[in-house]
């Protein structure tokens, strides 16, 4: 009886032990997830720090030295565009191609390369540049790719180190990370998780399991806790219904599904391949001459309209959420200045620039409709519809205006103009922008691996 009182006594100790180390390393796991998001969200907190700096200083010098920008603005684009090419090849243009493209990379040394630490830091530097000098840039495209690989960097330290991870793979730390840096980029913690879902989720296999989208949602809300819980724009005061709804929302829809249509097929393109076929070889190689003459064109169109142009167009968009009047040509101008700035490949994102096309193309419907209806109502669906159009995501671009504005009493109608305008944009541009953009990068990948496997198999015969 001894003994076998003995032998349950030992039995109960060694299963508490067990459990116990279970639940402990259950906890070290989540301790780190929430680190990770931490890091994340201070990275894009920096990030917009830096940002707004670039924004204020650009306003500063461009109102006070107007002539300037005819020097500034081609001389910038010129330097940017060189120095991305020879030594940050991977961090040119929005951020979320390349993470894309790393996820549907089969795994290989190549994989992560186009989201390494060391390579994609630089994105915060030089798209602060690129703001400071006027170009047409937002700073949310950056924070995904960024966010990224400060998560993947933080996963592989926890893995090399036998602290956490074990069980997600490179691709579900990459979502992870991505996902989060869009969250804490527009203090929207749901826009995060539908962005992994319906963008990262998109034709590749990924498991959304629940440490997955705890991370998404951590990296959100530890910067609501740093910042407050207040939205990124004006907060919305219009009108959540109006006289011939549906016919509003099926023209808003069109409309900015056409714009945004041809939005994305001219980011695709690039302006060598819209060109005529004997230009493009020399378009591709003297690629400094072309950023000159495309600063130019930026520097006309914010002399234009008085440096409305550059940058996010914050200021834009929150002079139209509060009713404001604006510049009937704003948006199309604005959609023009970003497609310049994007074709010289420099850092630099396209979401909030996106937005603010959304809000003029918005204002233009309203001055043509002679005021029947509330301007704010049509600028708001319009933002929705433009960036839905653009990246043919209607529920990201639905929920990312409803929470960067709380509109949450006109999501319903939000979504129903970004889903008549990502299916209109279809026609224009068949592929999403952000998948083809990946499709390049990933093909790029492919081919320097093949290249170098080649290279060692000449080496050893």
């Amino acid at each position: 009886m001894l003994r076998s009182l003995k032998f349950h006594l030992r039995y109960f100790f060694h299963k508490k032990l067990r459990q116990t180390h279970r639940i402990s390393h259950k906890s070290l796991e989540f301790i780190c997830l929430i680190i990770g998001a931490t890091f994340v969200s201070l990275f894009s907190f920096g990030f917009a720090k830096l940002s707004d700096l670039g924004l204020e200083l650009n306003a500063h010098w461009s109102s006070k030295y107007p002539i300037a920008v005819w020097f500034v603005l081609p001389l910038g684009m010129a330097f940017l565009t060189w120095f991305t090419k020879k030594y940050t090849p991977y961090v040119g243009g929005s951020g979320i191609p390349q993470v894309i493209a790393s996820i549907n990379l089969p795994h290989s040394s190549y994989k992560t390369k186009l989201v390494e630490f060391s390579q994609t830091i630089w994105k915060i530097p030089l798209t602060f540049l690129a703001m400071l000098i006027g170009a047409s840039v937002g700073r949310e495209g950056p924070s995904v790719q960024v966010g990224a690989a400060v998560m993947l960097a933080w996963g592989n330290y926890c893995r090399k180190h036998n602290l956490a991870f074990r069980g997600l793979s490179t691709n579900e730390l990459l979502a992870t990370g991505a996902a989060g840096g869009l969250a804490a980029a527009f203090n929207a913690p749901l826009a995060g998780v539908i962005f992994a879902i319906e963008e990262l989720g998109r034709g590749v296999m990924l498991r959304w399991e629940r440490r997955v989208l705890m991370g998404v949602l951590a990296a959100g809300f530890i910067l609501v806790a740093i910042q407050g819980n207040s939205p990124y724009f004006p907060s919305y005061q219009g009108a959540t219904s109006v006289s011939y709804l549906y016919l509003w929302l099926a023209i808003c829809g069109v409309v900015c599904g056409i714009l945004g249509g041809i939005f994305g097929r001219l980011l695709a393109k690039g302006i060598a391949g819209l060109s005529p076929e004997k230009w493009r070889g020399w378009i591709r190689q003297h690629p400094i001459y072309i950023a000159l003459l495309l600063g130019l064109v930026l520097a006309v169109l914010g002399s234009y309209t008085h440096g409305q142009t550059y940058g996010t167009g914050y200021e834009v968009v929150a002079r139209a959420l509060e009713g404001q009047a604006i510049e009937p040509e704003i948006g199309i101008l604005k959609l023009l200045s970003t497609v310049t700035t994007y074709w010289n490949g420099i850092a630099g994102g396209i979401f909030t620039p996106s937005l603010t096309t959304g809000a003029g193309i918005g204002s233009m419907l309203w001055d043509i409709s002679g005021g029947m209806v509330d301007q704010r109502f049509l600028v708001i669906l319009c933002m929705a519809a433009f960036l839905a159009g653009g990246t043919q995501s209607p529920v990201t671009a639905s929920v990312v205006v409803m929470e960067m504005t709380g509109a949450q009493p006109v999501l319903i109608w939000l979504l129903i103009s970004s889903i008549i305008a990502s299916i209109i944009s279809r026609q224009f541009s068949p592929k999403p922008f952000y998948h083809f953009a990946a499709g390049r990068f990933r093909q790029q990948m492919q081919t320097r691996q093949a290249e170098e496997l080649r290279s060692k198999t000449e080496q050893e015969k």
